[in-house]
């Protein structure tokens, strides 16, 4: 008995050989040395190798210091660098940025050596930058990215005269931007952009520049402790003081800067509070207002820091927080309170419920009939300015020359 064997047409041999050698390369590609893996998270925003002038790592850190800010078409192009409300666009995809603060990608440059030298050396577009007389060295496309050392300014274009993007190089192949409307200050890979123009250097490694800067005649007020970004939650009333009741002006929801903090006033809503106030610019109103830090997305009770979770620092001459710490306590009527425990002019009102006081001190009598305290109570009352005086006398769970909180404790002496 015979088998009969079937061969396979000629032409099939030739689709075979053909399917093996794509596996053959398809394995070849997967495994190869330096094959391309899964992106890498972009790293925190730093000066990442070495090689920088002084001038370009300050650079560096002030640009990385504006993480989170908005981007603005136009933002960052006032007299004085810095962000500043940019252009309504639509034709750049940029149809609200009027409304914005911030700044633009050459902005971004500009602020970033403004603060790091202390003078405006770099003002301009993108195109102007790169044109820049002040450049200790250039390179282009051909000479690749190997040169380039942290601050060098990169621009990205298929030609000078086309060039439409510029940001600063952080190392390791990493740059700091403001990218787009719409988009905040970021840490990404220079390869996300596939048309690398090339780079200024503005100063040598020993510090050195073509022509040194001179400070500018007239230098823009600015807070010693910077800006810290925050997220807020809703608009904000804004106030003249923490301790002020009459709203100046509103800062809106969303991403703003702020200067420094001081404690003032309470503004809560149930078990939240915040007794911290946040100097900025709002979006309405006069400049160098307050805003309660009780409007921080991120954060909890009596709590201020950025959106990085650095605490805002202190501004200068103001009142720190307590050290003594918070003890809850019950009245039980509407009390008069005073600037000190003798005195007699009332300076606001603590207002009928569960309120918190710092610390007590022996002051003049306040009684009815057989009831009365010599103990007085520092508060931060619901009208008028913090840190007053509520006497003993009106709580609501002790007797006589007595004074605890709610739990029982003796609330401590100032």
């Amino acid at each position: 008995m015979s088998t009969r064997v079937t061969l396979l047409p000629r032409w099939s041999f030739a689709v075979l050989r053909m399917a093996a050698l794509m596996g053959v390369v398809a394995s070849l590609l997967l495994f190869a040395p330096g094959a391309v893996g899964p992106a890498q998270a972009a790293p925190a925003c730093a000066v990442l190798s070495g090689g920088a002038a002084p001038q370009a790592a300050a650079a560096v850190d002030a640009a990385c210091g504006r993480i989170g800010m908005p981007y603005s078409w136009g933002g960052g192009h006032g007299s004085t660098p810095g962000p500043t409300y940019g252009l309504c666009d639509p034709d750049n995809g940029a149809p609200d940025d009027c409304n914005v603060k911030g700044l633009d990608c050459s902005g971004l440059v500009r602020y970033s050596y403004y603060l790091a030298v202390g003078s405006d050396i770099l003002n301009g577009t993108s195109r102007t930058q790169w044109t820049s007389s002040r450049a200790v060295a250039r390179y282009s496309r051909a000479d690749g990215t190997a040169p380039l050392v942290p601050g060098d300014v990169v621009f990205f274009g298929g030609t000078a005269s086309t060039i439409h993007h510029v940001a600063l190089y952080l190392g390791q192949g990493y740059i700091v931007e403001a990218p787009y409307s719409g988009g905040y200050v970021r840490v990404v890979a220079l390869s996300s952009h596939s048309d690398y123009y090339g780079a200024i250097r503005l100063y040598g490694a020993n510090g050195g520049s073509t022509t040194q800067p001179t400070p500018d005649p007239e230098p823009a007020p600015a807070p010693t402790s910077g800006r810290y970004w925050v997220d807020t939650f809703a608009n904000a009333s804004v106030f003249a003081s923490p301790t002020a009741t009459s709203a100046t002006g509103t800062l809106y929801q969303g991403t703003s800067y702020v200067y420094c903090k001081a404690w003032g006033r309470e503004i809560g809503d149930g078990g939240s509070y915040n007794h911290w106030w946040l100097k900025t610019d709002p979006d309405a109103g006069p400049a160098g207002q307050w805003v309660s830090a009780f409007y921080l997305s991120r954060w909890g009770n009596d709590q201020a820091k950025d959106n990085n979770g650095t605490v805002i620092p202190d501004c200068p001459g103001s009142t720190p927080a307590p050290t003594s710490g918070r003890y809850w306590v019950d009245t039980f009527a509407n009390a008069s309170v005073f600037a000190s425990p003798t005195a007699t002019s009332a300076t606001g009102t603590l207002y009928q419920g569960t309120s918190y006081v710092y610390c007590k001190a022996w002051g003049r009598e306040i009684g009815d009939g057989g009831s009365y305290n010599h103990w007085w109570l520092k508060t931060d009352p619901d009208a008028g300015p913090a840190r007053q005086w509520v006497s003993a006398f009106y709580l609501s769970r002790w007797g006589n020359d007595q004074a605890k909180d709610n739990n029982g404790n003796v609330i401590p002496d100032c």
